[in-house]
């Protein structure tokens, strides 16, 4: 009996953490994000502003999202690594079906860190540890498109002599589909959370059948050099059809740890102290 309505309570706590778009009428915004010259931008993250459902452009730079009335007078917001940010009000593009976004270039110059080769040492930092029965999920059965584009990371510091990132390695697990795609951003920090990002090309990573256990993404021809404490996250931005399930191992209390997550696109990060997540950073200093 006492089980019985823990049930119950669980699913009553379920049911009013769930958006509201589940249980209203929702309308589909749907588009595609294009460069200047038109080609389509894949993997762009959009998303409501500061809110939990977004998602990912595909590979052909189109993307859609169900939206309920209650997002009129929210925004959208539309970023990719390379390209200037772009915000939309919500209430313009119900009326627009299959929208074309288009995102201009960014230019920006990129501080120079000069790393000198002589006596440069190997350091490892993160966690190795992987027996626990504590996990986060990437994956919300039966909303997919709702939290495509979630990023799961941690922090590493660095100090400020320059250090050349070599490998990540982070831990699967749980996987029962049958094809996965990351991006692994690495950020700088300010205020405490993820800031800018300091890689210049997108980073992928891809996992087939099932796969779970380590994961290693090699660093070293991406020429990343840093002379501060980073931020790197695993975010999610494929999947195939079938699977519902992909999690990695947590760990709390983690003394002097910290944790990152962000739940869809374009959601706001939050930060939690004395968790740590099975990542791990090897790099030359």
């Amino acid at each position: 009996m006492k089980n019985h309505i823990l049930s119950k309570i669980a699913i009553a706590i379920l049911l009013l953490s769930l958006p509201t778009s589940l249980f209203s009428q929702e309308k589909l915004i749907s588009g595609i994000i294009l460069d200047s010259l038109k080609n389509p931008i894949q993997y762009a993250n959009i998303g409501v502003l500061n809110k939990p459902i977004g998602t990912v452009s595909n590979q052909k730079g189109e993307f859609n999202l169900s939206l309920d009335n209650s997002y009129l007078s929210d925004t959208l917001k539309i970023s990719s690594l390379g390209y200037i940010s772009k915000e939309l009000l919500i209430k313009d593009l119900f009326n627009k079906p299959n929208s074309s976004i288009k995102l201009d270039d960014l230019i920006e110059e990129l501080n120079e860190v000069i790393v000198y080769s002589n006596n440069l040492e190997p350091h490892s930092k993160g966690r190795e540890k992987t027996k626990t029965n504590q996990e986060l999920f990437f994956v919300v059965p039966d909303m997919s498109n709702v939290n495509l584009g979630a990023e799961i990371g941690r922090k590493f510091s660095i100090g400020k002599e320059p250090a050349n990132l070599t490998e990540f390695k982070f831990y699967l697990k749980q996987n029962n589909f049958e094809q996965v795609r990351f991006r692994i951003n690495i950020y700088s920090i300010k205020k405490n959370i993820p800031q800018k990002r300091l890689n210049e090309k997108d980073i992928f990573s891809d996992i087939n059948k099932d796969f779970t256990g380590w994961v290693s993404v090699d660093l070293s021809n991406y020429d990343i050099t840093v002379n501060q404490d980073i931020i790197i996250t695993i975010e999610w931005i494929e999947a195939s059809e079938k699977g519902d399930t992909l999690s990695l191992p947590i760990f709390a209390p983690s003394l002097s740890a910290i944790h990152y997550y962000k739940q869809s696109a374009q959601s706001k990060w939050r930060k939690y102290r004395l968790i740590s997540t099975t990542m791990l950073l090897n790099y030359k200093q």
